[in-house]
């Protein structure tokens, strides 16, 4: 007997985990019924028309792929592929026999489709190298920055060189000296200045400017030596008609209120934000507040509604019309009038687009005797957004915005459909209806600022490296002035301002403004007001979107596995987390090397500057300043010497005379320069390098004396057409 039982007992400790034979059949008879639950699930669902939602997802999918994929396709190849696979998705719905991943597929593809597109669109000469001239050009945009030096955009550009004619782009952004006026809009004038090439990223992954440039039309940069001269007066032509109009309200704006309260007003009247300050924006990006600046749906939904409201209540008034008149679909196309003025006089940022189809998708929803608030209404916005401004979806703009209304929206129907008790609804005691008002107003604030800061909080992280600590309690002061106060007022001081009467409700929104001010900035003065979130890389972001969509899209219990989606994109933040070890910007003449002790050290530019900000970004840590920044680098006035960790030497030559000692003693050389084909270091970065792949990232590894070196470039061998030396067609 004992035999035999030691026998068993050996055999149970061979079979994997503790399971035996009839174990492994329950579990996969278990695994079985959950894959069978998930597929009714998903049948379910689709049954209810949610895929709809899903092909938003997969075409706003197709134009991220596009925006990183790491060379240029061919436009006839995505036609044609997308054709391909729309036709075989409009025949199998023919034929009764849908083929989802054909259907998918067709809309990945029309959404790669749509940005190249876009990109074919935009494809205009832009400078490649910087040049001296004189040029005659239209002002076709002004930045009368606050804290800067003044800025105009130019088009219809022409040069009093013959070789430069062909070097000018179509628009060019250029920065003025302070001590001049700005000239009008619509005007041309002439003038002398340096024209150069957008600058791309600092840091591989990092902001660029170039894109940016490239998707609002602009092929340039520079700034001019003196002052311009008028040649021709302005003249109000029909692309600048809206501009000149913005313009000028702006101006009578300034005119009444000419200190931030003003320049707040028009952030959220006509979207002109250069006035505002650099504190007052850092103190409302501190307090959570940031988002008040950006006409978005909080903005376009306080001017539509107010309209909607207050145009049924005036028609209420008649009792004839309340009774025998659709006022409620009158008071729709009226709101959407004015969302639709509101939008023309916003500038059309993707935020105020994005907010505007909602608007118009709702009231029509209205007019159509449709529920306006849906999901699947958010659907069709994605799609005319990403139709429009495709390269928008690996935005902030896009992703913060549409991942907020998403939760708010999918919260919101969580609690509809809640079950509830019925209780009794009378007043219990004078005053009690008031009360409750109050207190739903209030819940309803913050729950509204906690779902929407949640779902903004990874993009946030992700594009901005920054976390509002505060956030809910700064928008549970200010959301009643916003509300209740400042827009109401400013919708009717665009209304009387035509008649010259915008001053009396200016002043009250100003007065509001004031007041949004004071508590952004007391919120922003409170201890770790605001805190630098961890760098998330992309696969970890991807996941937490993922999870997002699948939490807010889906409507069964099912959804709830979105959340472990979320945790698990979370965790895959610290795994995932790879600070480089050594960074150089575009030109090579600013380096940052991590010491001994994790910590940057910096050649070549001064705490404060944009290559050092640039280089910190990522850095749980602020920008270190003066001596600290360029501790133990070793200079001489041709090189500097900067050591790594585990004993990795850098050297940033500067001078052709110290190659000869650098590349002797250095494992990696950085230089400006053309570098020797002899030097010995392990890699050199130079300037052919820098010229054809922009900034530069490395993780170094250092085993028994050997480096080992991994690159990330700002570009790659076959540069897309917002990066330098790119275009739309490659071969």
């Amino acid at each position: 007997m004992e035999q035999g039982g030691a026998t068993q007992a050996r055999e149970e400790a061979r079979v994997p985990f503790g399971l035996g034979p009839n174990g492994w059949r329950r579990l996969g008879w278990r695994a079985g019924d959950g894959l069978s639950t998930l597929a009714d699930s998903f049948e379910h669902e689709l049954a209810e028309r949610v895929g709809f939602q899903w092909l938003a997802v997969a075409f706003g999918a197709g134009a991220a792929v596009y925006c990183v994929l790491p060379r240029e396709p061919h436009l006839w190849a995505l036609a044609a592929t997308t054709s391909v696979f729309a036709a075989a998705a409009i025949l199998s719905y023919r034929r009764g026999a849908t083929i989802r991943l054909v259907v998918v597929i067709a809309l990945l593809l029309a959404g790669a489709t749509a940005a190249k597109l876009r990109v074919e669109r935009l494809n205009t000469p832009h400078i490649e190298r910087p040049f001296a001239v004189g040029i005659v050009a239209r002002v076709v945009g002004v930045e009368d920055r606050a804290d800067l030096r003044p800025r105009i955009t130019l088009d219809r550009l022409t040069a009093d060189a013959d070789w430069a004619t062909e070097l000018l782009p179509a628009r060019a952004r250029v920065t003025m000296a302070e001590r001049y006026d700005v000239p009008p809009l619509g005007a041309k004038i002439a003038a002398r200045g340096r024209l150069m090439p957008v600058p791309g990223p600092v840091v591989p992954g990092g902001y660029d400017p170039r894109r940016a440039a490239f998707f609002d039309g602009i092929g340039g940069g520079g700034f001019l030596f003196g002052d311009w001269r008028l040649v021709a007066p302005p003249h109000v032509s029909a692309d600048l008609a809206i501009d000149t109009l913005r313009a000028a309200i702006v101006e009578r704006i300034r005119a009444v209120e000419p200190g931030q309260a003003g320049a707040v007003a028009a952030a959220l009247l006509v979207g002109e934000r250069s006035y505002i300050a650099a504190q007052t924006k850092d103190d409302l990006r501190r307090a959570g507040l940031a988002h008040v600046l950006a006409i978005s749906g909080m903005h376009m939904m306080l001017v539509a509604g107010t309209v909607f409201f207050a145009t049924r209540a005036l028609l209420a008034l008649s009792p004839s019309l309340a009774l025998t008149r659709p006022i409620r679909k009158w008071a729709a196309v009226a709101a959407l009038i004015a969302a639709t003025g509101y939008l023309a006089l916003s500038g059309g940022n993707v935020a105020t687009i994005r907010a505007f189809v909602m608007a118009a998708i709702m009231f029509c929803a209205v007019l159509l005797d449709r529920p306006a608030i849906s999901m699947r209404n958010l659907a069709l916005a994605a799609f005319i957004v990403v139709a429009l401004r495709p390269e928008s979806v690996v935005e902030p703009g896009f992703q913060m915005s549409f991942g907020a209304v998403a939760a708010l929206i999918a919260a919101w129907e969580a609690w509809r459909d809640r079950k509830r008790p019925l209780l009794g609804d009378g007043d219990l005691t004078p005053g009690w209806r008031f009360a409750r008002f109050l207190r739903r107003a209030l819940i309803g604030i913050a729950v509204t600022t906690l779902v929407a800061g949640l779902a903004t909080a990874p993009y946030a992280a992700f594009h901005f490296e920054r976390v509002a600590s505060y956030s809910l309690l700064g928008n549970l002061l200010a959301a009643p002035f916003v509300s209740v106060l400042i827009m109401p007022a400013g919708l009717l001081t665009l209304f009387l301002m035509p008649f010259g009467l915008e001053a009396a409700p200016l002043h009250v929104m100003t007065m509001g403004i004031d007041a949004l001010l004071a508590i952004a900035a007391w919120v922003a003065a409170l201890p770790g007001a605001e805190m630098r979130a961890p760098p998330i890389a992309p696969a970890a972001l991807v996941t937490i979107t993922i999870g997002l969509l699948w939490l807010c899209l889906w409507r069964r219990r099912w959804r709830l596995y979105g959340a472990a989606i979320i945790v698990a994109g979370l965790g895959l933040i610290p795994v995932l987390a790879d600070r480089p070890d050594v960074m150089v910007a575009p030109e090579g003449k600013a380096i940052a090397v991590r010491d001994a002790s994790g910590v940057l050290r910096v050649s070549g530019s001064r705490s404060g500057s944009y290559a050092v900000e640039q280089f910190f970004d990522k850095e749980p840590m602020e920008p270190l300043a003066g001596a600290e920044l360029r501790r133990n680098v070793r200079c001489d006035p041709a090189s500097c010497l900067l050591d790594g960790a585990d004993g990795v030497r850098v050297a940033h030559v500067r001078q052709p005379a110290a190659f000869h000692e650098d590349c002797a003693r250095a494992h990696i050389v950085v230089t400006p320069l053309k570098a020797p084909t002899n030097c010995a270091a392990a890699l050199v970065i130079d300037a052919s390098a820098l010229a054809r792949f922009g900034a530069h990232a490395l993780d170094v590894t250092m085993d028994q004396g050997t480096s080992t070196v991994t690159v990330q470039r700002a570009r790659s061998a076959a540069p897309r057409p917002w990066q330098a030396g790119g275009n739309a067609t490659r071969d």
